[in-house]
């Protein structure tokens, strides 16, 4: 057992181990026992609640194994970002800005990283793959147990980046990880037109070539190829950054970008190509989607980009490339063009290489209230990026947060933003609870590791577990755990309210109050509580002359003591001797063996 304070919250239930109180329990546990501070977020203009959620398969196209990614995303500060997609072989990405690489502009960088082990190996680390990947093998991204050429990653953010960059991150040789050359996956843009009499409310998706890292050597940047798909029809349901991933075509209950929906391709292949001297970047410097009505006005669009390398010929001197249309089987080109000083039937050239990713985006005009999934470690003595942990919903929202920071680090329940500059050493719990007039009240209990000055932490996997709805009940197991660690989370439920089932992602994962797991990746878990029965009686605990006392009311007839050694075991009806002082049944514990554990049980 972790600490007295967890079990002194469930109103029916106690446990204890042989140490008194007082000895041996963190004081950051007892700081989160505060009360939570409450404020009304004064209501902003506008309909959009924030930008569009991008999340997006990389294949390995480097020739060696990567051990990261980053993410760069000019003019915005570590506050623009909402989500990120933490559920692949690197976990939770570090989040920072760079005010120094262009002057009197910020950027910031979402990296995602392995780390180095002291005997030379790497914590993590991206296969290169052994064959071409079908865009259909793409969902296998996001199983960690599968690692056979590429990743799942995803940024979503409150204001449109002006550009996007994408790098793998490799071993320098030195133990430094380095980038290297640009990803060619373009990341995609949303404008909103709003209604006007007669006319629904439409999104433009638009999506353009990913910007050159430097100063760019010839007249046209790196070319590829697009396919564009898009539902074709739309619905109000909530879509998350983690539903936005590949299909699975064995699953047909798999969670994926289509939201529910069917899809077409709208675009079969398109050329991406800037020409840097036309200010619009020319003919192939943009693929711009037909409008999408929103006839209600809340609809949620979807957009789906497939990637392909181009593999055709180049011009020597521009490096234009000179196959703009794809033929029939989908890899030669069509048409005869001079190239080079040479007539090229391009229709006998490969033009279509590899696979090189997809991105999956949305944008959600009417974004309900949402919290932030994971936080990035820290380091004492060190500014924390600005994260904002309440991602607003267009409405005012109310915000509550225990206590539990360590000191220097607040939380802005106004803003919903998290920042400071952490002064202790450890890793701290706190919960932060929010809602609007349109979105209930949902919790998440947030664990922040900060590290010594100069230290890194060793890679740790975070298992968040909440109840639904949020008081009905309590949760213990949540947390913060070392690698393929085994894991049991426990749902205990609270007055007038029985356990049901576990989920994740909105599938259903156990039906067992105590589920054991070992994950080598994050998990976010939901304890589903219905009301049932009976509100419990509250047992109560005292410490006096060296001993436990548990008691609860004695007109309580129909409820029986029941106690078990660990929360994984079954409980059985306990044989301690109940005795009757007054309104109270009191049972003294002389001695303990461990840790034990207690709870009144309603036939």
């Amino acid at each position: 057992m972790k600490s007295l304070p967890e079990f002194l919250h469930s109103p029916a239930l106690w446990g204890t181990s042989a140490q008194p109180p007082g000895t041996g329990y963190p004081p950051a546990l007892w700081k989160a026992l505060a009360c939570a501070v409450l404020t009304l977020l004064p209501c902003t203009a506008g309909a959009t609640a924030y930008g569009s959620l991008n999340n997006f398969d990389a294949v390995n196209d480097t020739g060696v194994p990567c051990h990261g990614f980053e993410i760069e995303l000019e003019d915005l500060e570590s506050h623009d970002i909402s989500h990120t997609f933490d559920w692949n072989h690197y976990g939770t990405p570090e989040i920072r800005e760079d005010s120094l690489s262009v002057p009197g502009r910020t950027n910031v960088i979402v990296r995602y990283a392995g780390r180095k082990n002291p005997d030379g190996t790497w914590s993590a680390y991206t296969a290169v793959p052994s064959g071409p990947i079908a865009p259909t093998d793409g969902h296998q991204f996001t199983d960690p147990s599968v690692n056979f050429g590429g990743e799942h990653f995803g940024v979503g953010y409150l204001r449109t980046p002006t550009g996007v960059r994408y790098h793998w991150l490799v071993d320098d040789g030195n133990g430094v990880l380095i980038r290297s050359g640009a990803v060619n996956i373009a990341t995609p843009t949303f404008k909103y037109v709003p209604p006007a009499p007669g006319v629904p409310a439409q999104i433009v998706a638009a999506i353009e070539p990913p910007e050159p890292p430097e100063v760019p050597v010839l007249e046209f940047g790196p070319a590829s190829w697009v396919k564009e798909i898009r539902t074709t029809t739309h619905n109000n349901r909530e879509v998350k950054l983690r539903d936005l991933v590949s299909d699975d075509p064995e699953d047909p209950e798999d969670v994926n970008w289509r939201n529910g929906e069917p899809d077409e391709v709208e675009v079969e292949w398109q050329l991406l190509q800037t020409e840097f001297k036309k200010a619009d970047g020319g003919e192939h410097g943009k693929l711009e989607g037909a409008p999408e009505a929103l006839p209600h006005g809340d609809e949620v669009v979807t957009r789906r980009y497939e990637f392909y390398k181009y593999v055709g010929p180049l011009d020597a001197e521009s490096g234009e490339a000179k196959a703009s249309k794809v033929g029939d089987d989908g890899r030669h080109g069509e048409g005869i063009k001079e190239i080079n000083g040479v007539e090229v039937d391009l229709s006998t050239i490969e033009v279509v290489g590899d696979y090189i990713g997809a991105q999956m985006s949305a944008l959600d005009v009417e974004a309900p209230l949402r919290l932030v999934e994971h936080l990035q470690d820290g380091e004492a003595g060190a500014a924390y990026p600005s994260r904002t942990l309440v991602i607003p919903g267009g409405r005012p929202f109310l915000a509550t947060a225990t206590a539990g920071l360590p000191d220097g680090l607040t939380f802005d329940v106004v803003s919903g933003v998290l920042s400071g500059t952490p002064l202790e050493v450890g890793t701290f719990a706190f919960t932060v609870t929010a809602s609007d007039e349109a979105t209930p009240e949902t919790a998440r209990e947030f664990h922040l590791r900060i590290a010594p000055p100069g230290v890194e932490l060793p890679p740790h996997r975070v298992v968040e577990a909440v109840a639904s709805p949020p008081r009905a009940g309590t949760i213990l197991g949540a947390g913060s755990y070392d690698p393929d660690a085994n894991i049991t989370v426990t749902a205990l439920p609270g007055p007038g309210f029985a356990f049901d089932h576990w989920t994740e992602s909105g599938r259903e994962v156990s039906r067992q109050a105590s589920y054991p797991f070992t994950t080598p990746i994050h998990r976010s878990l939901v304890a589903h509580f219905v009301e049932s029965g009976p509100a419990a009686p509250r047992l109560e605990s005292a410490f006096l002359d060296g001993a436990w006392m548990i008691s609860w009311p004695a007109d309580a007839t129909e409820w029986h003591l029941q106690e078990n050694t660990s929360m994984g075991t079954p409980w059985t009806d306990s044989t301690l001797p109940v005795i009757a002082e007054g309104a109270r049944n009191v049972v003294h514990l002389q001695s303990l063996d461990g840790s034990r554990y207690f709870r009144l049980f309603h036939p």
